[in-house]
């Protein structure tokens, strides 16, 4: 059996509001395997097409997570979920041309209780899902969050993915840590070529974190 958490099977990554691309080289060299990047409403942040290809050519994956504030519960509902959803697939579709079947991770920043997730998150990823769904679900829904969140939305069936953050005070994030179900694990900061960074562990016991290293490729039709 294979153990959930094993060394061989994970590798270290970051995450960042910044735009990476133009030290893509520098974090390859440093050992670093993928970058985590945003899809958001706000344009400061969002990753662009130019970005992911400064990462594609020093062999760094991509993973992404849609964003705007998405720190309070206020900001979680059905209505901002449908309007998340359908920004996060403009971004990755056509704007970054995303692979299909990768991931979207969506973010709940703060460390929301088992009321909240009852009462806004679930209504908001169950609005997500439903959207992704009217277009054939050509990404895998992931959640960022929480111990307490990612088990839910898990075992909901409204995340494929999951995405623990670093606060360790935050609700179940040992438990959900030793479990090893997660697909990326945030841990502290560090800055590199003076850009601050998350640092990461890609889990690869789980499969596919969501990521990819490549634009899609064009379809061709009559």
């Amino acid at each position: 059996m294979t153990d959930p958490t094993s060394p061989k099977l994970l590798l270290p990554a970051l995450d960042t509001a910044s735009n990476a691309g133009n030290s893509a080289e520098t974090l390859a060299q440093d050992g670093y395997k993928a970058v985590g990047r945003y899809y958001s409403q706000h344009s400061w942040k969002q990753l662009t097409r130019a970005e992911a290809s400064e990462l594609f050519a020093a062999d760094m994956n991509i993973f992404v997570v849609y964003e705007d504030s998405n720190d309070a519960p206020s900001y979680f509902s059905s209505e901002i979920g449908i309007q998340q959803a359908l920004r996060a697939l403009y971004q990755a579709d056509a704007v970054i041309h995303q692979p299909r079947q990768t991931g979207i991770y969506f973010a709940v920043d703060y460390d929301a209780s088992s009321y909240d997730y009852t009462h806004y998150i679930r209504p908001y990823l169950r609005a997500i899902n439903d959207v992704f769904a009217s277009f054939g679900y050509p990404y895998h829904v992931g959640v960022y969050g929480n111990g307490l969140v990612c088990s839910c939305a898990k075992d909901d069936g409204l995340a494929n993915l999951t995405w623990l953050s670093q606060s360790t005070g935050y609700y179940d994030y040992q438990e959900y840590k030793q479990s090893g179900d997660w697909n990326i694990l945030q841990g502290p900061y560090v800055t590199i070529a003076g850009t601050q960074y998350d640092q990461d562990t890609l889990n690869l016991n789980r499969g596919s974190y969501g990521g990819f290293g490549s634009f899609a490729t064009p379809s061709c039709s009559k």
